[in-house]
This record gives C-alpha cells, sequence and structure tokens, in this order.
C-alpha cells in the first residue's frame, strides 16, 4: 500500500502543479526535493512490500513510511487546495471571501512560512527513512506492466464452476435426505449442525440444500439468517421477521417482534438456516429462548440449519440424537478439477511445469476451495514459471494448524496483487463481516480515497474503479455478486477469513465497530485513519459518539453504515463538530440518515473532502460554506424531501462526479451554470424551472445546459417539460451524444386540458443515444411519437409509455420494432388502436418480449404475433378484443411456451374465457382474474361433450401455483379443471358473491397452502367454523383467511367476526346441485354484450366532447354507474 500512496503523492507532485505551488510561496526547489526522494524510495517498494511478510524489520520499515507519505499528501492537498481557493477569490462567492481572507498579504506570509516548516519536517523523516532503506538492500523494481493490464481482465468462470461449489454432492444428499425425513417423537423441531473451519464452503452447501427444489413444497417457509459476530435475539428476531415479510422492520420490543413473528410462523412448517454461528455474549441462553419460542409457533417437521466452525455450538445447538455433519475438504481429484479450470483458464507457456508446480500448490489447500480458488485466481495472471515457484516456495514455510495456514494462503495470494489493487482490498474491511457491499458506493469511495490510478481524464476514474473491482471479483476476493437487469453487478458479499486477512493487513489503520463500542484501548489513535460504525441492532435513539473518538485526529473516512433501517434518531449536532473540527483531512464523509436539520456550517473546515453523503436528512437548504469543498467528487442528497434549493455556487465545485438527487420532492430547480460540471457523470434529475423559481430571486438552470454533460451515465430523469417554451433549448441538450447514459425518463405533468402542439416538436429534439436500454414516457400530449423511436432504440430492452392521451399508433414505418425489448409496459393510453397504422404487419413485432404489461388502453385491439419467449403478460381495464388478439398471437399448444404468470383484469363485456386460451398454460404458474363483472365461467366454451373433454383435457394447468379470482359476482362455481391443477398452493376469492359453496373435488389439491376468501358473503358463512358445511373441504388447508379473519389449524379464530343474522344463513344454504342446474341460465346473450360494449363507447366519446380529461367519467357517465349498481345491489337483495 506503501507504493500505491508513493505513486499518488508523484502525481500531485506533477511539474505544473509543482511550479504553480512554487509560485505562491517560493517553495518550488523544496517540492522538487521532495519529488526526488520520494520516486528514490519508490523504485525499492515493491521489493520492500513482497519481504515485509517474511521480515519485520521492513515491514516496521514501511510502517513508518506510510505514516510520512500520508502528511505528505496531506501537506501537497493543502497547497493545491489553497491554491484553486486563491483563483476562486474575486468571482463574488461571499462565503470562499471569508475563507480567502486568509490569503491577504500578512496571512499569506504567515502561511507560506507554516508550509516551509512542514515540508521541511516531512522532506527530514523521508531523508531518514530513505537512510534507513539502504540497509536492506533492497532491490530496484518496475512496476510489472503485465500485473497491470491483468487488472483490465475479466475472467468468466462462475458458469464453468458452479460458484464456490465443487464435490459436495454427497453432503448435500445427506442432508436433503435428513430434512426430509420424519420429525422425532420427542422432538417438534430437528435442528442440523453443519460444522468445518472457514473456508470449506459451509455456506455455500447450505445454499445449495436451501435452494434444492424437492424442499419447496416440503417447507411453508424458508428463512435465511446470516448471524455473523452477533448473536443477539432482538436481532436474529427481527431478521426472521424481514425474511418472511421482505420489508424492513423498525426497531421495536421484543416481545412486540415475537408476537408479529408469530402471527406469519404460527403453526407452518419452516426451514430456517443459521449461516456462521459464533459463541459470543450469552449465545446459550438467546438460543434456548428461541428454541423455545420456535417450539410454541412452528408446526411439526420444522428444521433448523447450523453453519459454524465451532465444536461447541455445533453440540450445544444439534437435536437429540442428531450428530453435527463435520465436513470435510475436498478430494485431491476436486481440488484440481476446481484449480486448473481457475489458473488454466488462459493458456500458459511450459505447461508441465506448471502443472507440476500448480499441483504443489493445490495439495498445500488441503481441499479448502476458498483457498483454492483465491490462490488459483492470483496465479492465473502469472506467466512467469518464477512466480509460481515463489508461491510454492512461500506457501512451504507456512506453519501452525491448517486455519492459520489456509490465512497464509490468503495473505500470499494478496502478496501477489498488483500494487493498485491492494489498498482497494484492505479498504474493505471497513464494511461488517457477511455484509453486503454496494459496488457503487465502494467504488465511489476508492475514488475519494485516491487509490484509483488512471492516465486517462478524471472523468474515467470511475470506470477503472469498476475494472479494478471486476478484477478482485475475478480472483475471488469477493463472492454472492448480484447484478442488476443491465447484467452489472452491484452488491457483494466479502467472505469472513479475507475480511480477516484484510483487516489484519490493515492493522490499526482501519476500525470497523459496532454503534455501541467505546473504543477504549483499541488502537494506537494516532495512525488510526479510516472508521466505520455499524447501527445495525442498535437501539433508535440519538446516537452519542465514544469519548475516545475525540482523540482521533488524522481520520481520512467517517463511515456510518445501516443508519437508515437499524439505527438512530440523529446524530448530535456537537458530535458532528467535534468531527469536523478534530479531522480536518477527512476524505469521506457520510452522514446517512443522521436526521440533521442543518449541516454545520463548520463543514468548510473539511477542505480535502472528496465524497460527502446527505442522504435521508430533514434539512431544507445546504450551507454555503459546501461550495468552498472544491475537491469534492460524490454529493448525494437523495430522499432530502425538505430540500428546496442548492446553493449558487455548487457550480463551482468543477471536479464533481456525482450529484445525486432522487426523490429530493421540495427541489424545484437547479442553479444556472451546471452546465459547466463538465465532468458530471451522474446526475439523476433534471427539472425544468417554474416561473415561481425566479420569483424567490434564483435565476435556475435551463435544459440547454444540458449540452456539455456528455459523460452522463447511468440514469437521467427529466421533469416539467410542459414548462419548456423553446424548443431549440432541448435541441441543445443534445441527448444524442449522452452514449453512457443506460435509463432516461421524461415527464410532463399532468393533468393538462388543452393540447400541447409542443410537445411533439420537444420529444422529436429529446432523440437520446442508441446504447440507451431503458426509457420511460410519461404525460406526453402528442398524437404521434418521433421517427428516432423507430432508428434509435435498437438496444432499447425496457420501455414505458404512460398517461399519454392522445397517442394512436406507437409508430408507422414497417420492419421489425424494437429488437431487443424485453419489457413493454403501455398505461392509460385511451386512443392508442394499434403498434402501427399500417395493416402489413411484421409476424414477429418484439422478437425478445418476456413481459408484457397493458392497463386503461380501451380502443386498442389489435396484439400482433409474440414470440414463445413471454413468460408474463398483464392485461388490465382493456377491449375484449384485446384478449382475443393476444390469444390468437400466442404460438400453438403443440409449441413450447413459457408463459408463467397471467393476469386478465377489468375486461369489459367478457362473459367467457376465450377459446383457445387455456391450452396455451402448459408452463403457467400463476394465473389473476378480476374486475370482469358479466364473466359467468372459468371454463373453455365447448359446442359438443366430446369437444369439451378435449378443451379440459389440455387446459389442466399442471405448473399452477397461484390462482386468484376477484370482482367476478356472476360466477356460480370454480372451474372443474382446476382440480387437476396438484401444484396450487395459494388460492384467493374476493369478492365473488355468486359463489355459493366450495366444490367437492377441493381436497384432492394436497399441496393447496393458503386459501383466502374475502367479501363473498355467501361462502364465509360455510367457513364460519369447523361445524360449518364447507369445513370438511378445507380442513387440510394450512392458513384460511376470510374477511380478514385468520383460522387457525384447530379450527378457531384469531379474530372473531360478529356471527350473521338467522334469515342471512337461511338464504346462503344453496345447495350444489341448485348451483348446476342455475349456471346455464345465467348466460347473457351476445347482442346484449355488444349493446354494452356500443353504450360504452358512446359514454367515452361524450367523456372528450365534454373537454373533460381522459380517464375522467362524465357526469352522465356517473350516474350510469350509479343506475347499474343500484339494479345490481336490488336484484341480489330482493331476488336471491
Amino acid at each position: 500500500m506503501a507504493f500505491a500512496a508513493a505513486e499518488a503523492i508523484l502525481k500531485k507532485l506533477a511539474p505544473l502543479a509543482a511550479e504553480q505551488a512554487g509560485l505562491l510561496w517560493s517553495l518550488k526547489s523544496d517540492f522538487l526535493k521532495l519529488k526526488s526522494t520520494v520516486s528514490s524510495i519508490r523504485a525499492v517498494l515493491l521489493d520492500a512490500e513482497k519481504r515485509s511478510g517474511e521480515n519485520n524489520q521492513v515491514q516496521d520499515w514501511l510502517d513508518k513510511l506510510k505514516q510520512v507519505l500520508y502528511d505528505a499528501d496531506d501537506l501537497l492537498d493543502d497547497f493545491s487546495t489553497e491554491a484553486l481557493l486563491k483563483l476562486r477569490r474575486n468571482d463574488g462567492n461571499r462565503c470562499l471571501n471569508e475563507v480567502c481572507l486568509f490569503f491577504t498579504r500578512s496571512n499569506q506570509l504567515v502561511s507560506g512560512l507554516l508550509m516551509a516548516h512542514r515540508l521541511k519536517a516531512i522532506r527530514i523523516k523521508l531523508d531518514e527513512i530513505d537512510e534507513n532503506r539502504r540497509k536492506f538492500n533492497l532491490e530496484t523494481r518496475l512496476r510489472d506492466p503485465a500485473a497491470a493490464a491483468a487488472i483490465k481482465r475479466e475472467r468468466q468462470t462462475d458458469s464453468f464452476v458452479p460458484y464456490g461449489f465443487v464435490g459436495r454432492e454427497e453432503d448435500s444428499k445427506k442432508i436433503i435426505a435428513m430434512l426430509l425425513s420424519s420429525t422425532n417423537d420427542e422432538q417438534k423441531i430437528e435442528v442440523i449442525p453443519i460444522l468445518g473451519m472457514g473456508g470449506l464452503g459451509k455456506t455455500a452447501l447450505a445454499q445449495c440444500i436451501y435452494n434444492d427444489e424437492t424442499l419447496s413444497t416440503c417447507f411453508q417457509l424458508k428463512i435465511w439468517i446470516c448471524v455473523s459476530d452477533n448473536f443477539d435475539q432482538v436481532l436474529l428476531v427481527r431478521k426472521m421477521l424481514e425474511s418472511i415479510t421482505r420489508r424492513k422492520v423498525e426497531d421495536l420490543d421484543l416481545d412486540i417482534l415475537k408476537g408479529e413473528l408469530k402471527k406469519e410462523m404460527d403453526n407452518k412448517r419452516f426451514l430456517l438456516v443459521l449461516d456462521d454461528v459464533w459463541n459470543h455474549g450469552d449465545y446459550k441462553g438467546n438460543w434456548d429462548s428461541l428454541m423455545s419460542f420456535w417450539l410454541q409457533v412452528g408446526a411439526v417437521g420444522s428444521k433448523v440449519i447450523v453453519t459454524t466452525r465451532l465444536g461447541d455450538i455445533a453440540n450445544h445447538f444439534a437435536t437429540k440424537g442428531i450428530k453435527p455433519h463435520n465436513l470435510k475438504g475436498l478430494s485431491e481429484e476436486e481440488s484440481w478439477f476446481l484449480f486448473e479450470h481457475i489458473a488454466f483458464e488462459g493458456e500458459v507457456e511450459g505447461g508441465e511445469s506448471f502443472v507440476e508446480i500448480g499441483k504443489v500448490i493445490m495439495r498445500r489447500c488441503v481441499g479448502v476451495p476458498l483457498a483454492i480458488r483465491v490462490i488459483a485466481g492470483a496465479l492465473s495472471s502469472k506467466s512467469n514459471i518464477v512466480d509460481w515457484e515463489v508461491v510454492r516456495d512461500k506457501q512451504a514455510l507456512l506453519d501452525g494448524d491448517d486455519e492459520r495456514r489456509i490465512l497464509g494462503t490468503l495473505r500470499l495470494s494478496y502478496d501477489n496483487l498488483p500494487s493498485e489493487l491492494k489498498p482497494c482490498f484492505v479498504y474493505c474491511s471497513l464494511f461488517p463481516k457477511d455484509s453486503n457491499i454496494e459496488v457503487k458506493l465502494l467504488v465511489q469511495i476508492w475514488m475519494g480515497q485516491g487509490f484509483i490510478n488512471s492516465n486517462q481524464s478524471s472523468s474515467a476514474l470511475f470506470e477503472v474503479g469498476v475494472e479494478y473491482f471486476k478484477s478482485l471479483l475475478s480472483r475471488f476476493f469477493f463472492q454472492e455478486p448480484e447484478s442488476d437487469r443491465w447484467g452489472n453487478v452491484y452488491q457483494c458479499k466479502m467472505h469472513d477469513l479475507i475480511h480477516d486477512v484484510a483487516l489484519e493487513i490493515a492493522s490499526d489503520e482501519i476500525m470497523p465497530l459496532k454503534a455501541s463500542d467505546s473504543m477504549e484501548g483499541s488502537v494506537s489513535f494516532d495512525r488510526l485513519r479510516h472508521i466505520s460504525f455499524d447501527f445495525e441492532g442498535k437501539s433508535r435513539e440519538a446516537w452519542k459518539a465514544p469519548q475516545a473518538l475525540a482523540n482521533v485526529t488524522k481520520l481520512r473516512t467517517f463511515l456510518p453504515i445501516n443508519t437508515r433501517f437499524y439505527g438512530i434518531d440523529g446524530i448530535e449536532e456537537h458530535n458532528c463538530e467535534m468531527i469536523f473540527s478534530n479531522n480536518t483531512r477527512l476524505r469521506v464523509l457520510s452522514l446517512h440518515g443522521a436526521k440533521l436539520e442543518s449541516v454545520p456550517r463548520s463543514i468548510h473546515n473539511l477542505t480535502h473532502l472528496r465524497y460527502l453523503n446527505l442522504a435521508h436528512n430533514p434539512m431544507e437548504v445546504l450551507p454555503g460554506e459546501i461550495t468552498i469543498l472544491v475537491n469534492l467528487k460524490v454529493l448525494i442528497l437523495d430522499f432530502c424531501d425538505n430540500l428546496k434549493q442548492l446553493p449558487r455556487d455548487i457550480v463551482k465545485l468543477t471536479d464533481l462526479e456525482f450529484l445525486s438527487l432522487v426523490q429530493c420532492s421540495s427541489l424545484k430547480g437547479l442553479p444556472l451554470g451546471i452546465g459547466g460540471l463538465a465532468r458530471l457523470r451522474e446526475l439523476s434529475i433534471f427539472i425544468v424551472p417554474a416561473a415561481s423559481y425566479y420569483s424567490h430571486g434564483a435565476v435556475p438552470a435551463r435544459i440547454s445546459e444540458l449540452e456539455h454533460l456528455d459523460n452522463l451515465s447511468g440514469k437521467l430523469k427529466i421533469i416539467n417539460l410542459e414548462l419548456v417554451k423553446d424548443e431549440a433549448e432541448v435541441k441543445a441538450a443534445s441527448l444524442f451524444r449522452k452514449q453512457h447514459l443506460q435509463a432516461l425518463t421524461l415527464k410532463w405533468s399532468l393533468p393538462r386540458r388543452v393540447f400541447a402542439g409542443r410537445d411533439v416538436g420537444v420529444l422529436k429534439a429529446l432523440e437520446p443515444h442508441n446504447n440507451l436500454k431503458e426509457l420511460e414516457l410519461v404525460g406526453y400530449g402528442g398524437r404521434s411519437l418521433p421517427s428516432w423511436f423507430s432508428t434509435s432504440l435498437q438496444n432499447l430492452v425496457h420501455l414505458e409509455l404512460c398517461n399519454i392521451g392522445r397517442l394512436k399508433y406507437l409508430e408507422d414505418d414497417a420492419g421489425q420494432f424494437l429488437p431487443r425489448l424485453k419489457y413493454l409496459c403501455i398505461r392509460n393510453c385511451p386512443r392508442l388502436v394499434s403498434w402501427r397504422s399500417t395493416t402489413e404487419i411484421e409476424m414477429s413485432q418484439f422478437p425478445s418480449l418476456s413481459h408484457l404489461e397493458i392497463e386503461k388502453c380501451p380502443k386498442l385491439v389489435r396484439l400482433h404475433h409474440f414470440s414463445a419467449d413471454i413468460e408474463r403478460v398483464e392485461l388490465r381495464y382493456v377491449d375484449r378484443k384485446l384478449l382475443d388478439q393476444f390469444v390468437a398471437s400466442l404460438p400453438p399448444p403443440s409449441s413450447p411456451s413459457r408463459l408463467q404468470e397471467l393476469t386478465i383484469e377489468g375486461i369489459r363485456g367478457l362473459r367467457i374465457l376465450p377459446q383457445g386460451l387455456l391450452p396455451h398454460l402448459a408452463s403457467l404458474e400463476v394465473l389473476r382474474i378480476g374486475d370482469c363483472w358479466n364473466l359467468t365461467n372459468l371454463s373453455p366454451p365447448a359446442t359438443s361433450q366430446q369437444q369439451h373433454l378435449t378443451s379440459l383435457q389440455f387446459s389442466v394447468l399442471p405448473n399452477l401455483r397461484r390462482f386468484d379470482i376477484w370482482g367476478l359476482p356472476g360466477m356460480k362455481r370454480l372451474p372443474e379443471w382446476l382440480q387437476h391443477s396438484s401444484n396450487l398452493q395459494t388460492l384467493w376469492i374476493l369478492s365473488c358473491d355468486g359463489l355459493k359453496c366450495l366444490p367437492k373435488w377441493l381436497p384432492k389439491l394436497t399441496a393447496l397452502d393458503i386459501l383466502c376468501v374475502d367479501d363473498c358473503h355467501f361462502l364465509s358463512a360455510r367457513l364460519k367454523s369447523r361445524t360449518a358445511e364447507d369445513w370438511p373441504k378445507v380442513a387440510h388447508i394450512r392458513k384460511i383467511e376470510f374477511n380478514y379473519t385468520t383460522v387457525q389449524a384447530d379450527g378457531n379464530y384469531v379474530r372473531v367476526e360478529e356471527p350473521a343474522g338467522e334469515n342471512q344463513l337461511q338464504e346462503q344454504e344453496a345447495s350444489e346441485e341448485e348451483e348446476e342446474e342455475e349456471e346455464e341460465e345465467d348466460h347473457a346473450s351476445e347482442g346484449e354484450e355488444e349493446e354494452d360494449d356500443d353504450h360504452e363507447g358512446e359514454l367515452e366519446e361524450e367523456a372528450e366532447a365534454e373537454g373533460l380529461p381522459l380517464g375522467i367519467p362524465s357526469p352522465r357517465m356517473w350516474s350510469d354507474c350509479i343506475a347499474r349498481l343500484t339494479c345490481n345491489l336490488f336484484q341480489r337483495c330482493f331476488l336471491g
């Protein structure tokens, strides 16, 4: 890491910078001497770092050097910062002028003397260190170009070798068999520990078991909890609740949390995995309490898997009669399979020699997959046999038990990293063990610390940082990567052994703490540079900084973690003041979720700051002093809902690369000159200002200021486009040059009562670059889309069109439209008729489409030829003909279909499902049908008994897992084909008053786990208690809910509803035979259906004629609707 620090200093000592500083303080010769000394030391640093692991004196020499290099870096930062402030002295910034009073002639003299004194002291120390290095006979080593080039290599091994999981088939089978076996008569819940040393793959094995399909129907709940070193009962219960409900849970009392968890787990058979359990605190007491709770709420047959390195944990947690599963190392054959497919992924010269050495190195990893992966990843970029021999020889010198030797092997992998990657890796020890690490945050704070070295322009730093991350990931220093819909890894984790290595190397420079830690006696505060506080599990109260923090004065990082969901009711202002005043060398500062109503003005002291996160704070303004932070590269203000305005001079932060303003709902515009921030690569939102913005005396930025922001990437949202006065301004924005943008939202505000003819020209001028992946168009007022929809969106994968009231066609040209589109959402486009105005339609309009969502498009009736790869379709409040067209566009039943989810809602005039629909749904897993008030039959139409049987044969939905129906008052019975859906797990029936009883065949659905019945007034009485008529049909179902009342397995109710009156019960008791006779009488004629459609069309035209906004009913429509509801209510109440 010293090499990286020396590189950073030499970069700052570039001739031009030295000359500028020299002119200001007459110190040019001193800078040149400093540069010479640092260059001399740098020449031997690569050799020193290689030898530091085996020579304590060299390590001590490096430690002393690092401290002096930090001081030199701070001094150079002071020089360059004050030079920049001097150059900005006369631009009218009041706050800046106050600071720049420092630059009066007298103060310049004092400053120059102080700077000269600091510089001289640093030079003396460096000269002494330079002299001492000679006794070590360190060799001069140039930076290895091959190692630097290897950073850019991104190896793809996951698809070839299962990530972290080789050779565990027998272990998996054995544990799965234990999970499927019947529970011991003496134990309601069984606990199966997996025991083994770190890095053996306990977590990977547990994940493989957890995701095994054979367990999906055996357990009603599956819960995964990463415990790590905090076996706290409150935290574990909260994590379980969050895992089940998939939402964050507020900090509550343990009894309240257990009460909520009991509702979710009550009498359910669950599989719980507690991963990476340690013996910190009162783990036995906490475990016994939790086990007692699980025995109360869980069903017989529930299982718990515990992974741990510690035998006492495994033995204490294991159920009586069950031995912990002792995980062994991989066999030699399995180990070599893993090693060779990582280390020899590319061609290597001298093959046999490499293989021989590789097998020696592999055997010394004693079958530990983590060590094999990491050391093989490190060697994969080494094409020189000497490098392999060095690793082999150093590995032979490792002593201690297996775990110590594995840690030593991991340290060797670190030693073989390119020098640029070493500080980046070590810095990751700031994050808590087993926590998710956000990649974007990680790269940004690497930038803030100056770890990223690039000879390109500053705007390329982030891309270089991403390459650093990918290189560490490909070397297996990170694991469990998760990717977004564009394929970019957005978060990952670090194995706890890897974390231990990073923290050991960091020594006393990095301190990751719990928010409740005191810091007393931890490390030498004089060397502490980076600190983090993990607020997970902390009670919700204002955080009081540890008293010892007042003694820390050289921090470069202050990083609270998990403040948003777990932590605090604020950081007390005096704590902020203390941190700001004591640690003026901070580069990275996060006050995320600190509940700050105002940012202390003393923040101007932090002139070294590169990264500042003020997200989730209630402040209304930012202090002007923030514009003095001329080195700032990242400013995050997400979810500052009260923030009304940015400081005018924020546009002078010319190093700024990230300005994130997500969900700053009170912000009405951006400052004039924002377009001058040419290095910006992220501007989350641009707000076209309203006239009221000018009335406050502020001059806002116009949309034309986007012209020079060609480095913008990620997502950009432009809102209030209806306020654009001049189309030429929009054209000047030059979105077509923003080649790095991946997502774009263009929004016109609603409602508007007049046709906005300007919208057409505005949208035409907003043509994006053809690299765009995602586009959202909201509130556009034009009648057509510009031609660039056909020519410039060939790479688009995600398209949303919302609230576009006058659009009739998506495009007019022939040819394939949006060939890579995967997701298409069209919502509230009341005049849309078809994709194209032409009648000549290509056989496949969207060849890559997998998800289609259409809602409130009443005139859209043409939907043509989708590929067989479509997986999810949602049709809501559209014409019946559109549903027919969709069915016609599906491939024939003989062709394989991937459709997994279908929603049909609010289809006007639909009385029976289209013929041919169900035969296409063999792969369907979720079916939702609702708000189709005229729909009476969910079975396919048939003209003869034979045809009906044939249709029924094909309409069985073998993969159906969930079936929801609601708002179907005319439906008298559940469809017969449903009894053949043997995998059905969830059935929802809401607002289906015509359904008077459940079918006799319902017990055949043995996998049915949840039944919800609501607002079905006949069924409610038949499920009222264990003695009710339909209770035997549902007795096998674990969870039954009706009218927001949950029925427990014993037949009792969690919340008892008022019983229905005697007369009402008599009305509800209709026999199933009578229902069968009534079913055929309820079909309405096609003529009545067409009259309904025509009538509704007339009402829609009337609404348009009256000038009402589209989608808003006219008075006549309201009265007609009320009349219909009144008639239906009368029929129900008085005609039965």
